[in-house]
């Protein structure tokens, strides 16, 4: 594979996502509790955290970290703490790259599945073989637990879907060579999603076809 063609691949990743607004993103659904946690809810008010995605909805990325940065400095639980790094994440990647909210993700990924998804996304767009191995260590392995079927449940409106994180995954797995993943990851992303022509997972599909020639 020229490297060249694998580099702009993966850099319009990020781009066929939206970040906000994929098709098939979650549109807001989810729970309240962190699955890594038990369903343990947040003890704390979370008014900020709240209001940063509130924020982010709209398109106010800058006054989202604020938001987020204030349940910061005010002596957060560590589940609070994990959602406003998710945040900070989450609005510094709509105002650049995947790659630029990476180090919010990196603080929150042992409590957040949203953060995991993040920063699995941002080492697809970074792209070296390195890079997509740490993507399917996180979206396979930590996330899905070597679980092939595994489930994405989005607490915040991310804009990534279940279907969306397999297509992401099929698609770093054929850029690793790993053609048996790709194709299950793949057909379990258009299982999740029938109606996937003209979407996000169609684009990637199309990606990793062209990878697996």
């Amino acid at each position: 594979m020229d490297k060249r063609i694998l580099l702009a691949l993966a850099l319009s990743v990020p781009t066929l996502l939206g970040l906000t607004g994929c098709s098939g993103g979650v549109g807001g659904e989810g729970s309240n509790t962190y699955s890594d946690t038990a369903g343990t809810p947040i003890v704390r008010s979370d008014t900020f955290n709240d209001k940063g995605w509130t924020l982010i909805s709209s398109g106010q990325y800058e006054s989202a970290i604020s938001a987020f940065n204030q349940v910061l400095a005010d002596n957060p639980t560590d589940d609070e703490r994990a959602e406003a790094n998710n945040g900070l994440g989450w609005a510094r990647a709509n105002l650049g790259s995947l790659s630029d909210g990476m180090p919010w993700f990196e603080k929150a990924i042992a409590r957040s599945a949203d953060a995991k998804v993040g920063l699995g996304a941002a080492y697809i767009q970074k792209g070296s073989k390195a890079d997509l191995e740490m993507a399917v260590n996180l979206l396979y392995k930590q996330l899905g637990g070597e679980n092939p079927h595994f489930h994405y449940v989005p607490r915040r409106a991310t804009g990534v879907s279940d279907a969306e994180v397999h297509a992401l995954l099929a698609y770093a797995f054929a850029a690793l060579g790993q053609t048996d993943n790709a194709i299950t990851q793949m057909e379990y992303a258009k299982e999740l999603n029938p109606a996937y022509e003209n979407t996000t997972i169609d684009q990637l599909g199309k990606m990793v076809d062209f990878l697996l020639r």
